[in-house]
């Protein structure tokens, strides 16, 4: 009887890991969107600790976002290497903040109501 119950729960255990196994590689490959990243999710990334993510956080949300990688070598302790493992596990998926290049003439009526 014990040896069925430990057939019954190795049989299971295999089954959970094979069809768990793509979903967890899937995981593990998708880039997280660097305009969105937080202090927690830069902090596990080699090289990066708590002071360098939050002057990189602090460095996209002054710029209202990026929209290259490659600007993050502005901040302070952001070398090449450190891009490149940064570039590993986020990308720019939003634009970032777009600033409006419409000049606004306040002294032209035809564009008041």
């Amino acid at each position: 009887m014990k040896k069925l119950t430990y057939l019954r729960i190795v049989v299971a255990l295999l089954i959970v890991s094979i069809f768990n196994t793509p979903l967890i590689y899937a995981k593990s490959n998708q880039r997280l969107d660097i305009n969105k990243a937080t202090v927690s999710e830069l902090i596990p990334i080699k090289g990066i600790g708590k002071v360098k993510a939050k002057a990189i956080v602090n460095f996209i949300r002054k710029r209202n976002g990026i929209r290259y990688m490659n600007e993050l070598l502005k901040v302070k302790g952001v070398g090449p290497k450190t891009l490149k493992i940064l570039e590993q596990k986020f990308e720019v998926k939003s634009k970032g903040y777009k600033k409006s290049t419409r000049h606004i003439d306040f002294k032209d009526s035809s564009i008041l109501p």
